[in-house]
């Protein structure tokens, strides 16, 4: 039983548990990928923030800037990403697919290919990579 299970280890599940750890909460992030670095890690390898590095930190830390580019490249968000993981030491499992969350005798049960983990709140920070929403379009 923990207090708090972030599901997604991408940006947003990486500054839930910034703030988490704040608090001083028992938490801990599951994300079904090998290695950090979330929906970048995916993406072309042209693709780049539309902000510079400056306008783009995350809790507690900004992002360096990436030397010889105004928008940080998918590889340097990459590699931010990794170090702040590493930088706050946060709890992450990786590869690890959450199936289902259910409520039981006033608690949440993270159902998960490795087991069951029992939890007073659940963050849900997948984002829509795995199943990104795509509008219908009529066609003429």
């Amino acid at each position: 039983m923990t207090d708090v299970v972030v599901i997604g280890g991408g940006q947003a599940g990486l500054a839930a548990g910034y703030f988490l750890r704040r608090a001083g909460l028992d938490f801990v992030i599951l994300d079904d990928q090998e290695e950090p670095g979330g929906a970048w890690q995916h993406g072309w390898q042209s693709l780049r923030l539309f902000s510079p590095a400056g306008y783009s930190p995350l809790p507690g830390w900004p992002m360096p800037a990436q030397k010889g580019e105004t928008f940080p490249t998918a590889g340097h968000v990459v590699d931010c990403l990794t170090q702040y993981e590493q930088r706050y030491d946060l709890p992450i499992r990786r590869q690890v697919h959450v199936f289902d969350v259910a409520h039981d005798q006033g608690r949440l049960v993270v159902e998960t290919d490795d087991g069951q983990i029992g939890a007073t709140a659940v963050i849900s920070a997948t984002g829509t990579w795995q199943r990104p929403l795509r509008p219908a379009l009529s066609r003429p």
